[in-house]
């Protein structure tokens, strides 16, 4: 799977992917982990939640663990944005294959047809809803609703995604982000030139 991912990240490269098509690719990504790179992305957590939360910290520089139980002490987010964010990724299943022998422990990520966050104070079922999002617009999709989270997450109106590609980037170049931690781009972690 390691390689498979690999392979796919040096091909997109190679191939000049634009970065909210390649972000778009590994959020919305299913299928088996040794055949199709992106999938791999879902091998990082066990569940819903540990792929919310690193989806949220790695595109958009937001750590929002802290909200899972409680108000997050030096951000605005809330256990409403927390288990608004985790609902897309409920309906997310992993089976492990043998197509590749015994021995090869492939893992294949598929859509399941239901699946609900459940707030875990009010007991109440969380519709899908990213961080800052409009909410007289629906993120819910009767499929896969991934797709609505790509479509929001690469929107050219991102401010959050805009600002934490560029600054993973200056990182990488300069060896510092504008911001460091990378992936802390909170209020109360100021850049270190704005502009």
């Amino acid at each position: 799977g390691m390689w498979s991912f690999h392979n796919w990240v040096r091909g997109q490269v190679r191939d000049n992917v634009a970065v909210d098509q390649f972000v778009r690719d590994i959020v919305t990504a299913e299928g088996s982990t040794f055949i199709d790179g992106p999938a791999n992305f879902f091998q990082i957590g066990r569940g819903f939640e540990e792929w919310s939360e690193t989806t949220t910290q790695l595109f958009l520089g937001v750590r929002i663990g802290c909200a899972k139980c409680h108000h997050h002490p030096f951000e605005k987010w809330s256990q409403d944005d927390y288990y608004g964010m985790a609902a897309f990724f409920t309906r997310i299943g992993t089976k492990n294959s043998q197509e590749f022998g015994i021995f090869g422990r492939e893992t294949v990520i598929f859509i399941r047809n239901a699946g609900e966050a459940t707030h875990p104070r009010k007991r109440t079922v969380v519709k899908p809803m990213p961080l800052d999002g409009d909410s007289k617009t629906s993120y819910d999709d009767e499929f896969d609703r991934r797709k609505k989270l790509a479509d929001w997450l690469t929107a050219p109106t991102n401010a959050m995604f805009a600002r934490n590609i560029a600054n993973r980037f200056w990182g990488y170049t300069m060896g510092r982000g504008l911001v460091e931690p990378l992936d802390d781009m909170r209020a109360t972690n100021p850049a270190s030139n704005p502009e």
